[in-house]
Formats: structure tokens, C-alpha cells, sequence
């Protein structure tokens, strides 16, 4: 017998634009690391999720060169493709990242922004599986790809 009272089952109206904003700000917000480095959520309201995290001198990996640490980019892109996947599911439950593929085409570069657009294209009753892409203005030049895979463990976030 299912609990229609458990948060994790029941099904949200994510397609109403002021919950997915909702959804999205609390996501952010509950993930300190989100705050530390600064992501900023650009836009929740279709099946691409967009993040941005502007440029800091810490992100540097190779301050003579100017180039982006690339674990910067890999947590943005874990934080983005997680959000992805619980605004395509039809309640709220708790994830777990189990893969996470990083193929680096180009440095990102000094004294500009991060922007991940992820999407999650395919949903199983134990899995999620994302795409996103890195970029630093121009998509048709991408500094990385992500593919990503989350379990969905049916445990509320509520709990």
C-alpha cells in the first residue's frame, strides 16, 4: 500500500514555472558547496537546466596560463545534472550521483563565466540519466561534455 502522505511519491506540478524556480532556489540553497563557489541558477523553466558560475581568481588551476581548475567545472556539472534529474521526476526524492564523465575539450578560460546546460533524457525507476554541456558563452564551442547517471533511492528529501 503506498503513503500518498510521503513527499518522495507524491507527484508535484513541476511544470508550473514558480515551483520549478522554487524547487530549484532550495536545491541551490541546501547545498553549501553550491553557495561557497558561487552557482547561480539561470533558468529552470524547460527540460535544460541552466547554471552559471561566474569567474574567481580561485578557480585558476594554472594562474600563469589562466586556465580553469577542471573540478570546478566537474562539481557545477554534478550540482546542475542532480537538478536536472529531480525536476524531471514526478516527486522529490533524495540522489545519488553513481557516474559522472567528464570529456574536456578546451581550457576554460580567466576572467570569464561557467555556464552548464543539463538535461535529463532518460528516467528509470532506479535511475537518471543526464547530459550537460560546458560552456563559456558560445555552446557550439563547449569546454566539456558530462554524461551522468543518478539513482534515485525513493527516500523523501523531506526526511
Amino acid at each position: 500500500m503506498s503513503d500518498d502522505s510521503d513527499p518522495a511519491k507524491q507527484q508535484i506540478d513541476k511544470s508550473d514555472p514558480a515551483v520549478r524556480t522554487e524547487i530549484a532556489r532550495q536545491f541551490n540553497t541546501r547545498i553549501p558547496h553550491n553557495g561557497a563557489i558561487g552557482l547561480e541558477i539561470v533558468d529552470v523553466s524547460g527540460e535544460i537546466i541552466v547554471t552559471r558560475l561566474p569567474y574567481r581568481d580561485e578557480f585558476l588551476g594554472d594562474p600563469v596560463a589562466r586556465l580553469w581548475h577542471t573540478a570546478i567545472g566537474t562539481t557545477a556539472a554534478d550540482s546542475t545534472c542532480g537538478l536536472a534529474v529531480l525536476l524531471a521526476l514526478p516527486g522529490m526524492e533524495t540522489l545519488a550521483t553513481l557516474d559522472l564523465r567528464m570529456d574536456y575539450l578546451r581550457p576554460a578560460v580567466a576572467d570569464t563565466a561557467l555556464t552548464v546546460e543539463a538535461e535529463c533524457h532518460h528516467v528509470t525507476t532506479a535511475v537518471a540519466f543526464v547530459r550537460a554541456t560546458l560552456h563559456q558563452g558560445e555552446r557550439a564551442r563547449p569546454t566539456a561534455i558530462c554524461t551522468a547517471a543518478f539513482m534515485r533511492t525513493g527516500r523523501s528529501l523531506f526526511q
